[in-house]
């Protein structure tokens, strides 16, 4: 009899549910109090199971942070391709990137904890520099576009996609930290009022 081959969708399928586990764990512990056997426990399989897709915990946070960066680009990149006019692009970027209290409450606890890594371990530092830089090039383009169309002034569109997503973190970084109880939208709006005076025409 021969052994049975391995499934790659229940392969994918169990790697994807211990990172899922391992975000929702970082989501509320951090990424400090990550530990190997809650995040067994939290995606119902075994710690076997789960040492054979990560066998060490670094592994795993290094794959929770790969997998949420992946679907950001994702998301964005879909956002992107799905407006035509440049204008059109930016007000949905910001859509996505304030999508609501809740979600961005989450992404960004979990994104300051891989920055306090990054400024330390040279791994992290470079998946975080990657994405940055992903961003700053999808922005850049956007911004090309609209200032070939006449949408946008004419800008550096290098500084122009730096000072966008210097906006973006300084803003959630301002609404997460804040006592006040003033909603994101305010900080989207904010955010939304900057970038028009700065680049629409």
């Amino acid at each position: 009899m021969s052994p049975r081959r391995p499934d790659p969708a229940l392969t994918q399928r169990r790697r994807d549910d211990l990172i899922r586990a391992g975000y929702a764990e970082i989501v509320d512990k951090g990424v400090g109090a990550l530990t190997l056997d809650a995040v067994v426990a939290r995606a119902a399989t075994s710690k076997g199971g789960a040492l054979h897709y990560f066998p060490t915990k670094d592994a795993l946070i290094t794959a929770v942070l790969e997998w949420l960066l992946a679907q950001l680009t994702r998301t964005l990149d879909e956002v992107v391709r799905a407006h035509q006019s440049p204008r059109a692009r930016l007000e949905a970027e910001l859509e996505v990137l304030f999508h609501s209290a809740d979600v961005n409450r989450k992404l960004y606890r979990v994104l300051f904890d891989y920055a306090a890594l990054g400024s330390r371990l040279e791994p992290y530092r470079s998946i975080l520099d990657d994405f940055l830089r992903r961003c700053r090039r999808r922005d850049r383009a956007l911004v090309e576009e609209g200032i070939r169309r006449g949408e946008f002034r004419k800008v550096d569109p290098e500084g122009a996609a730096s000072t966008m997503r210097a906006l973006v973190d300084g803003y959630c970084w301002q609404w997460l930290m804040g006592e006040s109880a003033e909603p994101i939208e305010v900080y989207r709006d904010r955010c939304r009022d900057v970038l028009h005076v700065y680049l629409l025409r």
